[in-house]
């Protein structure tokens, strides 16, 4: 028996101006369960308590932030940064991600989703990726800027580092009495925090109410590039595994695709997971597709996990 996949209302939440309508099209898509994406407006709000009082469909995820702070209409997950060089914006990250808490408390949710925050390094990913479209993936000019990129990431990471660990302390102390885990997601960026060489020093010095959050199509964008191998990254990170995003790459960088459709060898990274005798229970296993993801595709993939997903996690 395979574990459940949930899926990210970020597929349909754009969509839909009552939270009740849009958890019972997933629900009635053949769901058991959902992750509320960073794109849930307030206006939704009403509705999905209201499924939730009524047990239409399981919420076991939310991603920061869960509903979108007051002024923000559409997906915004890092609207406020935990690594922001003005204190209030921090202030504002910690506020808004102790409120996504409590409600996946309410909900009973297992897991909140985090993004950790941008570095203030040059913006280079769309030139590397535009080398790469280029057929120019190894060439002086694309070795050069990739160089640069990680040494300013390091530089910057050593300054803007003690403000992120210092708002994730404040949440892992709140999530732990609220039994929820946090799980901190890999990024496609090189600007984005952490730089992926980081992840082991970061959970040595983290709590387990914190782990890793995998996230396959920004892996394998990661990988395409040059900046991580993604089954070694998976195969070290993996005893902190809480949860992951499915979706596929369908190349150059065109994730939240369709699982199988795309790059992405799920079959040689699933073992990665069920061998990983540290996880006590399976992780979360969450459905991220673009809203431009047609329906019918949407049930391809839920028939594309019972045939292609992996095998019941051993205990």
């Amino acid at each position: 028996m395979k574990p459940s996949l949930s899926i990210s209302a970020c597929w349909n939440s754009s969509r839909h101006e009552d939270g009740y309508a849009m958890l019972s099209e997933l629900a009635e898509m053949g769901f058991e369960s959902v992750e509320l994406g960073h794109g849930i407006r307030y206006s939704l709000w009403p509705g999905i308590l209201k499924a939730h009082e009524e047990k239409l469909i399981r919420i076991q995820s939310l991603h920061n932030f869960c509903p979108l702070p007051m002024g923000f209409t559409r997906a915004a997950p890092n609207c406020y940064e935990f690594s922001h060089p003005k204190s209030i914006q921090r202030t504002h990250a910690l506020k808004y991600t102790l409120q996504t808490i409590d409600h996946a408390a309410m909900f009973g949710a297992r897991a909140v989703v985090l993004h950790l925050g941008t570095t203030e390094q040059k913006q280079v990913s769309n030139q590397i990726e535009a080398l790469y479209t280029q057929g120019k993936l190894g060439s002086r000019a694309y070795v050069k800027l990739k160089v640069q990129a990680v040494i300013d990431h390091e530089r910057w990471l050593k300054i803007q580092w003690p403000w992120v660990e210092e708002v994730l302390h404040q949440l892992i102390a709140h999530a732990s009495a609220k039994n929820i885990k946090l799980g901190l997601e890999c990024r496609e960026s090189i600007e984005e925090i952490p730089i992926d060489s980081a992840w082991p020093q970061i959970f040595a010095a983290l709590p387990q109410t914190a782990g890793y959050w995998h996230d396959f199509g920004h892996a394998a964008r990661k990988h395409t590039l040059g900046f991580i191998d993604h089954y070694q990254h998976l195969s070290s990170l993996a005893p902190r595994l809480i949860g992951c995003h499915i979706h596929d790459l369908v190349h150059p960088h065109r994730d939240h695709q369709v699982p199988g459709t795309g790059s992405i060898p799920f079959e040689q990274l699933w073992p990665l997971i069920e061998k990983c005798a540290s996880l006590t229970q399976d992780p979360c296993y969450v459905l991220e597709l673009s809203p431009r993801v047609a329906k019918d595709k949407v049930l391809q993939s839920l028939l594309w996990w019972k045939q292609n997903g992996p095998a019941s996690l051993q205990h």
